[in-house]
């Protein structure tokens, strides 16, 4: 049968799920919905329903923090941080935008908020007091805060070392399937630690868009998946989003200050700030001063300028990328400029593979360093026009066959000499990782990827630089000393690993030690004196490791764990945080805790989704994985029904597309507007 009757086909049988005003949703057995509608409308009111039924305290919360309200939910603690948002004007731009919200953003933010609202209400008795019904405002300051979180976090000191991304794509020429191969694995928080970002995951079936993937609860648009022509994905790519400039302030007049060398007069923002004190919410009135950068950061002379696009365009290229037909079409939606930062990676159901670096950075004077505090008299320092796309890195169909990108130099992404142009460090300073180093070797080695292999290779647990370690320390110490646990393991970061644990004892030892791992390698000799630290680190790793654990063969397993209420579950994955330094080696499954506590490692960060997507065009098919479940409801099944799949490097089957949908449902329910 020809394209024109399969969707012919598509299309009578969502008309007999669904009618204008009426939404069907069916539920898998991880509780992820697969929406149903006849038009954008219905399915986003469907999308905001479930959402608000999974994550509606997740939602609020994210909108509290986004509009610089959070102290109303978590106390006067908050209000300083409210403060500096409340002066970055996110609200006060959203306030003014959504009068003036039109056309399909409107139906499509609208449509959302009615169907989150419909959930919020009907969960009213066990929520939070502090919950409001959702606006427009809502939305639009979110859509924001989310394209300057990352740059926000940054900023403040409070990025987690181990955050990261892993991401890549193969053409038919690697994989056994002869199609595309794609890999989702963003790193972050799993309890949205950084910046609020959790996932939702979710499907919606209408005649003309079939998507499969995840949002972020308080947003109507799919972030990272596939439609059924084409897959997407995204790592943090740490362009300079924002300047601190130092204020010089007018001695003959204290009313001014210097705009690049003209003086200008601060600005006198007063705001009413609400706070939760013993369940009730009290305010108080404050005052900021705003320049034409933005706020005063708060008890200094410096002021932040932060380049964050207009919030309308990112749900119009949020929807654009949904109805992309091919990677030529991710790219053009990219260009409507609608998402701050992230390097791109997708793929089509032609045999296309490709690259964007996006950025949503002003051309600067590169004879700064844009990473330190700037004078703000200097005209110098002034901001430019946007960087244009196309000049941005970039890449199409790389003779190697490969792109992988796990927060690393642009050029790096090809595997191949297709990218060969430097550019200002403002636009990019990441080089390699030690993610990269292992997935780029573990793809090019590879004559053929499956699917099933990709899985293995996303999740790949070795442990970067433990094997030229262990072999240098071998030469170090003799017999004996933990040395025997460490030549016998396999380096990798398995639950059952044994020999990581010791490995970590060492590492953590001595801060020097991370660098001596890297060291070992590339090829660096250590010196003597550097011997003598690595192998008086080992004998004290195992005597503490033995006063800690109890023997030298715990697995790592044992050791590291991940959890959630009353579910508990060894996990797989190396972090930083689990080494106690943000230099040491991570492994592609990462996964790392606050601290090693009491001799066990409680991780709460690393792969926050994964996603391998094989583009057939006879049908995609894609597998997933959320580190606890699809609900943020404790009392709920699917609060972390994932849990023991994702701690062992497992992913569930998508089942996609409207009938497997309809098959695999455990429940199904109908929503009318």
């Amino acid at each position: 049968m020809n394209r024109s009757g399969l969707a012919f086909l598509s299309f009578i049988a969502i008309s007999t799920a669904a009618h204008a005003g009426e939404v069907t949703i069916y539920e898998d057995k991880f509780g992820v919905p697969s929406i149903v509608a006849t038009n954008l409308k219905d399915a986003c009111y469907g999308q905001g329903y479930a959402q608000g039924k999974d994550h509606a305290q997740r939602m609020a919360l994210n909108y509290k923090i986004a509009r610089g309200r959070s102290a109303e939910a978590n106390g006067k603690s908050a209000l300083l941080q409210d403060g500096f948002i409340r002066g970055l004007g996110l609200e006060a731009r959203a306030e003014q935008i959504a009068p003036n919200l039109s056309g399909e953003a409107k139906d499509v933010v609208d449509s959302f908020l009615a169907g989150a609202n419909k959930a919020i209400e009907e969960q009213k008795s066990s929520l939070p007091k502090w919950i409001e019904p959702f606006t427009e405002i809502d939305v639009l300051s979110l859509a924001q805060f989310v394209n300057g979180a990352f740059p926000l976090l940054d900023m403040s000191a409070k990025i987690s070392p181990g955050a990261g991304s892993n991401q890549f794509a193969l053409a038919p020429s690697k994989s056994t399937t002869r199609h595309p191969i794609l890999s989702i694995d963003p790193h972050l928080g799993w309890d949205g630690q950084d910046g609020g970002i959790v996932w939702h995951e979710f499907a919606i079936y209408m005649p003309d868009l079939h998507f499969r993937g995840v949002a972020i609860p308080g947003l109507p648009t799919g972030v990272l998946g596939h439609n059924d022509k084409v897959a997407w994905s995204m790592t943090n790519n740490n362009p300079s989003l924002y300047t601190l400039y130092t204020v010089k302030v007018n001695p003959a007049n204290r009313n001014q200050y210097s705009y690049h060398g003209q003086w200008k007069e601060f600005k006198t923002q007063s705001v009413t700030m609400r706070y939760l004190d013993n369940g009730e919410l009290k305010s108080n009135t404050v005052s900021s001063k705003l320049t034409e950068w933005g706020p005063m950061i708060p008890f200094s002379n410096r002021a932040a300028r932060f380049s964050i696009p207009n919030p309308e365009t990112t749900i119009k290229q949020g929807l654009s990328m949904l109805r992309s037909q091919s990677v030529s079409d991710i790219r053009n939606s990219l260009k409507m400029r609608g998402l701050s930062m992230w390097n791109f990676v997708f793929a089509d159901i032609k045999g296309n593979i490709g690259y964007q670096y996006n950025a949503f950075v002003p051309t600067r004077d590169a004879s700064f360093n844009w990473n330190g505090v700037l004078a703000g008299d200097d005209p110098k320092t002034a901001w430019g026009e946007l960087w244009d796309m196309d000049k941005l890195p970039h890449a199409e169909n790389p003779l190697s066959g490969i792109l992988v990108n796990c927060n690393s130099d642009p050029k790096l992404t090809p595997l191949g000499n297709e990218i060969n142009q430097d550019w200002p460090a403002y636009v990019t300073s990441y080089g390699p990782t030690s993610r990269w180093e292992v997935l780029s070797a573990l793809l090019k080695s590879a004559k053929k990827v499956s699917p099933m292999r990709a899985m293995e290779i996303a999740t790949d647990c070795t442990v970067p630089y433990a094997a030229a370690t262990v072999d240098r320390l071998a030469a170090l110490v003799t017999a004996g000393n933990g040395i025997d646990v460490l030549k016998k393991w396999d380096k990798k970061a398995t639950v059952e690993s044994v020999g990581c644990v010791l490995y970590t004892y060492w590492l953590r030892e001595n801060k020097a030690n991370p660098g001596l791992s890297s060291d070992a390698f590339h090829g660096v000799e250590w010196t003597q004196p550097q011997n003598e630290v690595a192998r008086q680190s080992l004998e004290s790793a195992v005597k503490k490791m033995i006063a800690e654990q109890g023997s030298l063969s715990v697995r790592w397993g044992g050791v590291q764990y991940m959890q959630r209420g009353a579910e508990k579950a060894p996990v797989q994955g190396f972090g930083y945080v689990a080494t106690g330094t943000p230099i040491a080696a991570v492994s592609p499954a990462s996964a790392g805790g606050a601290t090693l506590k009491d001799g066990r490692s409680h991780a709460t960060f690393g792969s926050s989704f994964r996603m391998i997507v094989s583009l057939d065009p006879r049908g995609i098919q894609s597998w997933s994985i959320l580190p606890y479940g699809n609900s943020n409801v404790p009392t709920s099944p699917h609060f972390a029904d994932q849990m023991n799949l994702y701690a062992v490097g497992q992913y569930k089957p998508t089942n996609f597309g409207l009938g497997n949908a309809k098959k695999f449902s455990i429940k199904s329910y109908t929503l009318r507007r």
